[in-house]
């Protein structure tokens, strides 16, 4: 695996729409599609994945404009939109500020509301009709799973802290 530290991010013409912003500030560097910034601070990366869904949402508005039925257009944001909200989520999300947790979370407020169309009422109602949770709920379940893996497995218990 190999890390690049830049000053500047790549043009987007190089990474396509899931480019990191530009105009950054301070050294960045790309690992595995996660932006990582010398602050530590997530912003970058937050805004290259809301930016990146956001393109995968108007996919979601074509396909609800071509009369694609609820239940498919609930399948589309579960297969292309939801796991580039999740990808990496054990290694920034205990780290977010509640404006960056917002800024997710409307990615998918923004989907229920296109797929749902005139039946939406709010985001909770639309959580509970299409069976979705909310994204703070997955990233709880991921951090857990996380560590109950991490408990189970002989070679990585040890980064645990005593007592576990």
């Amino acid at each position: 695996m190999s890390t690049t530290p830049q000053r500047q991010p790549p043009s987007p013409a190089h990474h396509g729409p899931s480019s990191p912003p530009s105009g950054s500030v301070g050294q960045v560097t790309y690992v595995l599609r996660v932006t990582v910034n010398d602050q530590l601070t997530w912003k970058q990366h937050i805004t290259a994945t809301v930016r990146a869904e956001a393109y995968r949402l108007y996919m979601l508005r074509r396909l609800k404009s071509l009369g694609t039925p609820t239940e498919e257009l609930k399948g589309v944001h579960l297969t292309f939109i939801l796991p580039g909200l999740m990808y990496a989520l054990p290694a920034w999300s205990s780290c977010l500020t509640d404006t960056q947790r917002q800024q997710l979370e409307n990615v998918q407020k923004r989907a229920c509301r296109i797929i749902l169309g005139p039946a939406y009422t709010n985001y909770d109602h639309a959580l509970t009709n299409l069976n979705l949770p909310r994204l703070s709920n997955k990233h709880r379940e991921a951090l857990l799973k996380l560590g109950r893996n991490l408990l189970c497995h002989l070679r990585l218990r040890h980064l645990l802290p005593q007592g576990f």
